[in-house]
């Protein structure tokens, strides 16, 4: 039973025709489930046992009646506790191909009326439920008599329960998947109240009252067919996108059991390479896999997915990383797997060509074009690059052209892709072009694009026909962006703060306020790797250990990990003016300040914020030092907080 301060998933589903055959037994099913999820184990109100009942059983008859009874039915739908639970998820096969689902909003209103409008516009009367609305929300709202107040128009429920399925479950990211609405008032007969279904404040998302069985019937076949729907419900099971962080399921996700679900060219990356590791040595050119993606579509996982493969078949396989804060991170979450993390060094050293089955080389673009120390950097001829390729069987790059930061990080993809043809050997690309930190966000990594090339774009998170799901925005000081994110850290969730490379470095104690965007405010840079103050974590831990919040993290510490919010200062290094981004050398500090060339150096330093604001995956707050650069996120539509 759930004692805990949050929902559980409600886990009662059951094909329609099973619910129609043993109504009475289910329904007691359904309330021992709703026992379960509570955070305190309550039981069920009356009107929600009347609903399931009810409600429930008039949409497993219209499924059973039209041929569908092999339709799986989720009940109260909740896989997250933030999550308002849906009524039913339907789950089954699509009439022409591909897996099918739809949400079904269940009313049992027997009396609806027209909203009242009576202003021509206001700014808060969409909250006032018992008084009357403007026209414009009247659009959205119904006044149901038995209440006494406006309610929400079931379409607009609908389509918030498709937008919050769709942050919730990977599989809808595949445009093979279908995913509709709708909203089904079975009690509602009275012909004056039929208005309500010819209503459409959501297109695309109708509403069926009692006098309408053959459109509910109608919409039914159209998206679903009689094939048996065992692996829709199945993937409704399997495929749910966590909110959990990388490091998090690390040890998991080595250990081959994680609930991170892998999604297209995701997949395919993973069944390629293992399917190249289990093959005979043969002849020929060696195949060396190029996989490459932007901040957040997923390489860190594709890598740690193939090593927890290759390890639990046998195979000798390593993971290296250009980036020592996330390799130390993934290194300790391992659960015993540490040895499988190595340093390039220790990987240049082994003697034998191909005595390793599977190398993994994680931020391929964060390497220098040789190691800077060990016996390695003395040898001639060798390349980081070669390294990789000669010491594995099937060696794979993950690589992001945009988050070089530095000019000795001289491996973009294309001078990866020259050294491993160099070399002699077939390069295997492979695009991993979906965005799924930031809640699957499309939208915010297109924003972030344009954004850092100068050529920016209006936020518009309000859509109503595909409502954005991660949150941006901006701050008038770093002391507002602090206290909004401490709010997230009290509620349970992670925040950081980073910054640009624009203040000194002086103290590795994690304690003496270096950055100083404001007068009146100043924090310490993350500590060093050596410091012993207490609470304060180490620098490779910054982004991921409990106390990080307290200090300031940079791009070094923050490049390959994440967290749930985070807030990005923006220093007076990159500022905007006259519709561009102007670098200002001056306050540029850390290795970036030994770039000579200036469109270089542009391009390194907004790389390096690029990287900051694509850390998060619920949200970001960003502050500018700049008054004209923090104008422009207002100008574009970003909300201050």
């Amino acid at each position: 039973m759930a004692t805990g301060s949050a929902w559980a998933p409600l886990e009662a589903y059951w094909p329609a025709e099973e619910l129609v055959r043993n109504r009475d037994r289910l329904v007691g099913k359904i309330e021992q489930c709703y026992r379960e999820a509570h955070p305190r184990g309550l039981d069920p109100s009356r009107g929600d046992v009347e609903s399931w009942r009810e409600s429930l059983y008039e949409v497993a008859t219209a499924l059973v009646d039209s041929g569908l009874g092999q339709v799986w039915m989720f009940v109260e739908y909740r896989v997250d506790p933030a999550m308002n639970p849906v009524d039913v998820v339907l789950a089954g096969r699509h009439p022409v191909d591909g897996l099918s689902y739809a949400a079904i909003e269940l009313k049992q209103w027997s009396i609806v009326e027209r909203p009242h409008a009576s202003a021509p516009d206001c700014g808060s009367c969409a909250s006032n439920g018992g008084g009357h609305l403007c026209e414009r929300c009247a659009i959205d709202r119904v006044y149901v008599p038995s209440y006494g107040k406006h309610k929400k128009h079931p379409a607009i429920q609908v389509r918030d329960n498709l937008t919050s399925i769709r942050r919730h479950h990977s599989m809808f990211d595949d445009r093979y998947v279908t995913l509709v609405g709708a909203s089904y008032l079975h009690n509602l007969k009275h012909q004056d109240a039929q208005w309500i279904s010819r209503v459409a404040p959501c297109q695309g998302i109708p509403t069926f009252t009692a006098r309408q069985p053959s459109d509910l019937r109608a919409f039914l076949k159209n998206h679903f067919s009689a094939a048996p729907g065992e692996a829709a419900a199945q993937a409704l099971l399997e495929r749910r996108r966590l909110n959990s962080l990388l490091a998090d399921e690390a040890g998991a996700i080595i250990s081959g059991y994680s609930r991170f679900s892998l999604v297209e060219n995701q997949l395919q990356a993973v069944n390629d390479v293992m399917s190249l590791v289990r093959e005979r040595p043969s002849s020929g050119a060696k195949r060396v896999f190029v996989v490459s993606g932007r901040a957040g579509s997923g390489k860190s996982l594709v890598a740690l997915t193939l090593l927890g493969e290759a390890l639990g078949e046998g195979y000798e396989a390593r993971y290296v990383s250009g980036g020592i804060a996330s390799r130390e991170t993934f290194r300790r979450a391992s659960r015993g797997r540490g040895a499988a993390f190595e340093t390039l060094n220790r990987i240049a050293d082994r003697p034998a060509a191909d005595e390793l089955d599977l190398i993994l080389c994680d931020e391929a673009h964060r390497l220098t074009e040789r190691p800077m120390t060990g016996s390695f950097a003395m040898r001639p001829g060798e390349s980081s690059v070669s390294v990789v390729v000669t010491r594995a069987r099937v060696p794979v790059f993950f690589i992001d052209g945009d988050q070089r930061l530095f000019a000795e990080e001289i491996w973009s993809p294309e001078a990866l892709v020259h050294e491993i043809q160099r070399l002699g050997a077939e390069v295997v690309p492979v695009m991993l072009d979906r965005v799924l930190r930031a809640v699957g966000s499309a939208t915010y990594d297109t924003w972030i694009q344009r954004l850092m090339a100068g050529d920016p774009v209006r936020w518009n998170p309000d859509a109503d026909s595909d409502p954005e799901p991660f949150e941006l925005y901006y701050a008038d000081s770093a002391a507002q962006m602090e206290k909004f994110l401490q709010g997230k850290e009290a509620s349970g969730a992670s925040a950081r703060m980073s910054a640009g490379m624009c203040w000194d470095w002086t103290d590795d104690t994690g304690t003496f306020p270096d950055v100083t965007p404001e007068e009146g405010w100043a924090r310490p840079w993350n500590a060093g790797d050596n410091h012993k103050t207490p609470g304060v974590p180490k620098r490779r831990y910054w982004a991921t250990e409990a106390g990080g919040f307290g200090q300031i993290g940079c791009v070094h510490t923050a490049q390959g990990l994440e967290y749930d919010w985070g807030g990005v200062i923006l220093g007076p290094d990159l500022t905007w003016c006259e519709a561009a981004w102007r670098v200002h050398r001056e306050h540029v500090r850390s290795k970036a300040s030994r770039i000579q060339d200036e469109e270089e150096l542009s391009r390194a330093i907004r790389n390096a914020y690029g990287v900051l604001m694509t850390r998060s995956l619920r949200g970001t707050v960003i502050y500018s030092v700049d008054p004209a650069t923090r104008q422009l996120f207002a100008d574009l539509g970003v909300p201050k907080v």
